[in-house]
């Protein structure tokens, strides 16, 4: 797997070098001269506050998403009457941009750090809460069935649904929610960029266009390498999760 990663990377970087100097360093900087520009980027402060600014966001909004769309997701999949009334709200909404409310959010929260965080964690909410309410919703009938023959009768309705959300639904589901968190990942970092484009001096979104429109190749891409690298943390933090909290699934 290493050596296929390895090689798809040289590849990726050969493919990158024979196109730029087809079309020129004007349209297409090469690998070695985007790579030196990082390598200067990484020796300023500034820098460092855009990645910084933009982490905070990306985190922050990544994990309000994910603490709010697994528990209504899982409450969703159990509660026929809850997934009656919010099912074909979410299913009218869910194919709609959600960048398309960041006009909406910068007039409602202002243009501080509020809007663009809200609008990370309902990109990743959306896509987090489907999968974890139909990964519910289709969970495999002898699961229920088991734990409804081993569970005794006279037990608290409370302790039963503790049980049954920790030894079936949190195993069964956690997969599926993996999954959506790689998944929306790189949606997430896409969203981000869309938003710091507006209405901010800070963030790699802002260096990138910054960059783009004083012509500055190099500089833009080192902004583009580092959200993409941004993008690549949370995807592997996705991976971390499930090898973790599911080793029996394979990530």
């Amino acid at each position: 797997m290493k050596v296929r990663g390895a090689v798809a990377f040289l590849a990726f970087l050969g493919l990158w070098e024979a196109v730029a100097l087809f079309v020129g360093d004007q349209i297409l900087p090469t690998p070695g001269a985007v790579g030196a520009d990082f390598w200067l980027r990484l020796g300023q402060k500034k820098f460092y506050v855009h990645l910084g600014t933009s982490f905070y966001r990306a985190t922050a909004g990544f994990f309000l998403g994910l603490g709010l769309a697994i528990p209504l997701g899982w409450a969703m999949g159990r509660l026929k009457k809850l997934d009656d009334f919010l099912a074909p709200l979410l299913f009218l909404t869910y194919p709609v941009p959600k960048v398309l409310f960041l006009p909406v959010l910068l007039v409602a929260l202002g243009l501080g750090e509020a809007p663009k965080i809200v609008l990370v964690a309902v990109t990743v909410g959306y896509q987090v809460l489907v999968v974890t309410r139909d990964s519910v919703v289709n969970l495999d009938k002898s699961y229920w069935e088991a734990f409804e023959a081993m569970w005794p009768e006279k037990r608290p309705a409370m302790a039963k649904s503790l049980a049954l959300t920790r030894h079936v639904l949190w195993p069964a589901c956690l997969p599926a929610v993996a999954t959506a968190m790689r998944l929306a990942s790189g949606t997430a970092v896409s969203v981000l960029f869309m938003a710091e484009s507006f209405a901010t001096d800070l963030g790699l979104g802002f260096l990138i266009v910054d960059a783009w429109g004083n012509l500055d190749l190099p500089r833009m891409f080192s902004g583009i390498l580092a959200m993409g690298l941004l993008g690549g943390f949370f995807y592997l933090l996705a991976n971390f999760t499930e090898k973790t909290l599911c080793p029996w699934a394979k990530a």
